[in-house]
């Protein structure tokens, strides 16, 4: 039995304006509007976990979202995993160390009763929530959690791919808490997970990535109404924007470009000026379609490799509606060495131009205009790891410095051999 609880969502986005540096420079800064929405944001939030820690709220009902997996209690996991199979109950839970970035994860195994048991119900489960000030901001913020309620509650059923399955997911804008429920694909498909650091695809893992992708796109390439089906689906453009106006993550590339200098082709790094300018660009490109529902954030630590060696998805929290050769740059350019890139990567974008007209897609470009659209989407998988290794003290530390600065290698690298710059005219 699957169960969905949606408490509804509220999104933030001010306004910055920009004033004189001593170096000449223009530099954005929050408006009046953007610290006093982000001040309410940050109030709201600080209120109810001084609450939480006073209160210590345990829930026993579906009526409320546990600020963490710390505070699940059986009669609430009944609620959420045995609706639907009568007599079925948790008798027991316990929790597994936690692995913390952008939420909070810990693993779940749970025992049922005799009936539970007898219906089959999911025991090893995985959750990502968000029981801090940083991890509630960062979530509300940059938009990601109505992204990953959409794909647990409506979109995972409608899709033939390698990806967990839900069972619970809700969030409430009131305390910005949130908790999401899936199987545990390591105990449930023998999945493995990596990094960069530790995992290249091979070339047949990179046509199951391929695969994968263009089963996603082709689902819902240029499809209407999308946008009015899904309210919260922001374009790149739009969400590049706003986190830029929000949470500052320009000026975060800018400052990890001098972090990551020394791993960086010299004329990219000299480039660093002209880089937001090329984002943008290649994010309005993004947003001028053909549109679909894109992933966004395939870096290899969100691939996973079942225990009989196909190729899985995790982590939808960052899903846009944009053009569909952002995410194939960017787990290509993540997920291949820079020598397998290179070798690979024309055959591999052709194929997936193949692969979206097998499964319906209309329209697709031809094989020139797909591979010119390839090489302007680099600065996607540039920013998202520039904006990390570029994050002021007052935001988490999503990721491992050296996974960050492996990232930049591979796609300043490919940002030089693609001339990514050259391609969006600049």
């Amino acid at each position: 039995m699957v169960l969905w609880h949606h408490r509804g969502v509220r999104s933030f986005a001010p306004a910055v304006r920009s004033v004189q540096s001593t170096n000449g420079r223009r530099q954005r800064m929050p408006s009046i509007a953007a610290v006093t929405e982000i001040g309410s944001a940050v109030a709201r939030t600080s209120a109810a976990i001084v609450y939480e820690k006073i209160t210590r709220p345990r829930p026993t009902t579906l009526d409320q979202v546990p600020p963490s997996p710390s505070a699940l209690t059986t009669e609430w996991l009944t609620a959420a995993l045995c609706a639907g199979t009568p007599g079925a109950r948790v008798e027991g839970f316990t929790l597994g160390s936690k692995n913390d970035g952008t939420s909070a994860r810990r693993t779940l195994e749970v025992t049922y009763n005799a009936a539970g048991g007898a219906a089959g119900l999911p025991t090893h489960l995985f959750t990502k929530s968000s029981p801090t000030l940083l991890t509630r901001l960062v979530t509300t913020t940059a938009n990601l959690l109505p992204s990953e309620h959409a794909f647990y509650s409506a979109i995972r059923r409608e899709l033939n791919i390698e990806a967990p399955t839900g069972f619970y997911a809700a969030w409430d804008p009131r305390s910005n808490r949130s908790l999401f429920i899936i199987d545990d694909v390591t105990r449930t498909r023998g999945a493995k997970t990596d990094t960069i650091l530790t995992r290249h695809f091979s070339r047949e893992q990179a046509e199951d990535a391929i695969d994968l992708l263009a089963t996603l796109h082709a689902a819902y390439w240029d499809r209407p109404g999308l946008a009015r089906r899904f309210g919260w689906l922001m374009d790149p453009y739009s969400w590049q924007l706003r986190i830029n106006k929000l949470m500052m993550m320009d000026r975060n590339a800018v400052v990890g470009f001098d972090r990551s200098e020394h791993v960086m082709p010299r004329e990219i790094y000299l480039r660093k000026h002209d880089f937001i300018g090329a984002l943008l660009r290649s994010r309005q490109i993004s947003a001028d379609g053909p549109r679909t529902i894109v992933h966004s954030d395939v870096h290899a630590g969100n691939w996973y490799l079942t225990g009989d060696g196909r190729v899985g998805l995790f982590d939808w929290q960052c899903m846009l509606h944009g053009f569909g050769a952002q995410d194939i740059a960017y787990a290509l350019i993540g997920n291949l060495t820079i020598e397998h890139r290179r070798a690979w990567e024309r055959d591999l974008v052709e194929l997936y131009r193949e692969r979206l007209r097998e499964r319906g897609a209309t329209d697709v470009p031809d094989s020139e205009t797909l591979w010119l659209r390839y090489r302007q989407m680099v600065p996607h998988a540039m920013f998202m790891w520039l904006g990390t290794i570029g994050a002021n003290k007052m935001q988490p530390q999503m990721q491992k410095r050296e996974i960050s600065l492996a990232n930049i290698e591979r796609s300043a690298q490919a940002c030089a051999d693609l001339d990514a710059f050259g391609a969006l005219g600049m």
